[in-house]
């Protein structure tokens, strides 16, 4: 593709023609597999080039508040600014920044028309951001995603339930075993994969049943743009105020339908968007409750069956790793017959004993 076709590309609006399922079912792993280098490669190379820009770290920073930046900094130091322009202008340098942006909130606010027609194209602005603050190895591996969604247009399977059980395992293993009262590396790669599977039930099992929700309350007509904003955000604030519990199917245990279970699963849209990486650590078991608690109160049980999956399989690899950690700090087994059995209490004796042996042998 030319720059000038490319150009044109990045310039040209998607209609908002009403998607069939097939459509919207793609346009959402799509918008998944975007998701995933934008936070865990994109993000951290433009707080990286600030970090180092400023000399100092950055508070907390969402890839939209690093892409505003630096939309402002192009702006205030023009050609003088550290960027890497390879001769391109100041206007070309905003054209690739703005483009990167509506990549950004494309997929943050569920834009599936977007997602269908362009994901290569915000992808191309990325890897041209990265070029511009001079993050060539997060260039290259966006390169690699760009490369994927080409060669593989048809299915994205979504991630089984079991293997990311096996995934996070090692990931809640490694933060069981952090000690660092400080934020680290390994908080934030746990933050990042409870991320992606929040973002992950809220986009391909909550987005649609919610939408269907409300349009089947006349709170507001069909949109071919399934916005997770709207979902989590909008939609959720107009049900909080003009719906009652009476809207929503009663809990099977004959409560009242609880509806401040409709802001903590607006906390969990913002947690996961906006990369609230202490947040999410903190509440995930609050999101997914919630999560499966909503979709059964606008009557999607298989929504809820979905999302309660991966939050059992979550809540399996904490348990998995907790038990690994506490199996590797039991005492070494005792030898007997030539046998490795493990005997509650015996140890601890048999050190008695050979503590008991030594003094005397020392007297």
């Amino acid at each position: 593709m030319s720059q000038t076709q490319q150009a044109n590309g990045m310039t040209q609006l998607t209609g908002t023609r009403k998607m069939t399922k097939n459509d919207e079912r793609q346009a959402i792993r799509k918008m998944k597999i975007l998701f995933r280098p934008m936070t865990k490669l994109f993000c951290p190379a433009l707080r990286l080039f600030f970090c180092r820009k400023l000399g100092r770290k950055l508070g907390a920073c969402d890839t939209q508040k690093l892409l505003s930046k630096l939309q402002v900094y192009n702006r205030r130091h023009g050609l003088n600014s550290q960027l890497l322009r390879d001769g391109k202008s100041v206007t070309a340098v905003r054209k690739i920044i703005k483009y990167a942006i509506k990549g950004r909130n494309s997929i943050c606010h569920s834009n599936l028309p977007e997602i269908k027609a362009n994901s290569k194209l915000f992808l191309t602005a990325w890897i041209q951001v990265a070029g511009l603050i001079g993050a060539k190895k997060t260039a290259q591996k966006l390169k690699r995603t760009r490369k994927f969604l080409s060669h593989n247009t048809k299915e994205f399977p979504r991630t089984n339930p079991e293997e990311r059980q096996r995934v996070m395992a090692s990931v809640f293993r490694k933060l069981e075993l952090d000690k660092n009262n400080n934020w680290s590396q390994i908080k934030e790669r746990a933050a990042n994969a409870i991320e992606d599977a929040l973002f992950d039930v809220i986009a391909e099992d909550f987005a649609i049943p919610m939408r269907d929700f409300m349009k089947k309350h006349k709170l507001f007509a069909y949109n071919t743009i399934l916005d997770s904003y709207l979902d989590s955000y909008l939609q959720l604030k107009i049900a909080i105020a003009k719906c009652s519990p009476a809207h929503f199917i009663a809990p099977a245990d004959g409560s009242v339908f609880d509806l401040g279970h409709l802001k903590v699963v607006m906390s969990s849209r913002h947690s996961a968007i906006h990369e609230q990486h202490v947040n999410t650590l903190r509440e995930w078991p609050k999101f997914f409750k919630s999560l499966i608690y909503v979709s059964l109160g606008i009557g999607a049980p298989k929504a809820a069956r979905m999302i309660s999956r991966i939050y059992k399989s979550l809540v399996a690899a904490r348990k998995q790793a907790r038990r690994q950690i506490k199996r590797a700090r039991l005492p070494p087994p005792i030898l007997r017959n030539g046998q490795h059995v493990s005997i509650k209490g015996e140890t601890i004796r048999m050190n008695r004993r050979i503590s008991t042996n030594s003094q005397t042998g020392a007297s």
